[in-house]
């Protein structure tokens, strides 16, 4: 009876490759599934996905007692992955909390020391450069 209530983790792939430049219903997500834990119960000391933890209360006359309850259940991990930049870019670079971090990364500011374009300016030109993230 044991082995029917072993649990598992299963891990949902989403590869979102969108082209914004075209129609919306091309940008269709592709899904996968698959069995993450390993399911061979013989060679596994806690086959499945499952975890134990502990009730503590006190009982008659104050006496502290406790529970070891082992929990099964099923986990899903959901990995996104995909190419859309239009879109990301938008929400890395203007809506999360962390937008200057990422601005940081994705553009690096040089100076500019060519000899030509030195003569525009004794300090030199401030150029933006884009990094492929």
């Amino acid at each position: 009876m044991w082995g029917l209530f072993q649990g598992g983790v299963m891990g949902i792939q989403i590869k979102w490759d969108c082209d914004l430049d075209q129609s919306v219903s091309k940008c269709v997500p592709q899904y996968t599934f698959r069995r993450l834990d390993n399911k061979d119960v013989q060679n596994t000391v806690a086959p499945g996905y499952n975890f134990r933890f502990a009730k503590y209360y006190k009982g008659p006359g104050e006496v502290e007692s406790r529970t070891l309850i082992k929990a099964y259940g099923i986990r899903f991990d959901v990995m996104v992955f995909g190419k859309a930049t239009v879109l990301c870019d938008v929400i890395v670079l203007h809506i999360l909390k962390k937008k200057t971090f990422y601005r940081e990364k994705k553009y690096k500011y040089v100076e500019d020391y060519d000899l030509e374009e030195e003569s525009l300016s004794s300090k030199g030109r401030r150029l933006l450069v884009q990094l492929s993230v």
